[in-house]
């Protein structure tokens, strides 16, 4: 068999077995967003990595290096905020083309600082090489959090109630802008690109649905909606039905989307790279969350659909017409 017939996810969980030799100060391993080590007194440390690989993750020549080096920091302080934790400290790593321009390496840096003082992310280090293709950003983030109120995939219970934090599919179609799948007029097309090298870690929002204790259930949205509220559903051993006229898009989408022949939702259920939070709430907090919420909150939060007893995901049309939605978002091996 080869890894591009089982796909990214099911070659996790075959490996996934058998990798702790000791559960000393270890709470969560894989299978989450950050793997969770402690307590020590009542906090526990949040672990997450993740790469970008040239010609894979980002094109090369498209994305300024400050910007890049930006995105690097953010996609993994999301992981930290799908937790409902604090980043605190992060490693880089790089495997460099020995013919890059070191002001372009510079302006890489700035990016990651820039965002690094943002957050309060201290960067101690990390390591350097040769690449003998493209560029290889390796990045690894520690947070920490209070251990009663980390949130995990595992904790959505049917009834429940399924919001996401912000409007859904930019990051996708500024990517089919970049590739020329899309074409688009100012400003709107700057918006979208910006939604895709740019992404926003939903670090302030993460920590007010924790300190809620209200949220059963969280992750961020890397892979699009319908991978990665697959996740929770497995997880948690529970289905979900999606209301489709609710999921939220952007003014800008669905304008460009329409002028090219496509569905801004469709997009929002299945583009990845949002790097939003969705989240589950239990029926009965669910109206005061989100009078609270919308009060206090530091974003936007929108209701998309209810955790089922049932497995599988539902798509609810208008008129309440359903149809199943296969789990499936960004795989890189699909």
């Amino acid at each position: 068999m080869k890894i591009r017939d089982m796909g990214e996810f099911q070659f996790i969980r075959s490996i996934a077995e058998g990798c702790h030799f000791s559960t000393q100060d270890l709470i969560r391993g894989i299978g989450d967003d950050c793997a969770v080590i402690g307590p020590y007194g009542e906090r526990v440390l949040l672990v997450t990595t993740d790469q970008l690989l040239e010609g894979v993750h980002f094109l090369g020549g498209h994305v300024p290096h400050e910007q890049l080096g930006q995105k690097a920091v953010a996609v993994n302080l999301s992981d930290v905020a799908a937790m409902g934790g604090e980043p605190r400290h992060l490693f880089l790593s790089l495997a460099i083309p020995e013919n890059s321009r070191v002001e372009e390496l510079h302006a890489f840096y700035r990016g990651v600082k820039a965002m690094c003082r943002h957050y309060g992310v201290n960067l101690l280090g990390g390591d350097t090489s040769r690449s003998l293709g493209g560029l290889l950003i390796n990045v690894t983030v520690i947070g920490q959090g209070l251990e009663e109120e980390i949130l995990y995939r595992d904790g959505a219970r049917p009834g429940d109630r399924i919001y996401v934090t912000g409007t859904l599919g930019d990051s996708a179609g500024g990517l089919r802008l970049h590739t020329g799948r899309w074409q688009a007029e100012e400003p709107e097309a700057s918006f979208l690109k910006a939604a895709h090298h740019r992404p926003v870690p939903f670090v302030e929002a993460g920590r007010f649905i924790a300190r809620s204790r209200a949220a059963t259930a969280m992750i961020d949205l890397s892979d699009g909606v319908a991978s990665d509220l697959g996740h929770v559903c497995e997880a948690s051993g529970v289905g979900a039905r999606i209301l489709y006229d609710n999921l939220p898009v952007s003014d800008e989408l669905r304008k460009i989307a329409e002028a090219n022949g496509e569905d801004a939702k469709s997009l929002a259920l299945r583009g990845g790279e949002d790097y939003r939070l969705l989240f589950t709430v239990p029926l009965e907090r669910a109206q005061d969350f989100q009078v609270r919420f919308e009060r206090e909150g530091p974003c936007e939060i929108f209701l998309i659909g209810t955790v089922t007893e049932e497995p599988g995901i539902r798509v609810v049309r208008k008129g309440g017409e359903e149809e199943p939605l296969s789990a499936r978002g960004f795989d890189h091996f699909g």
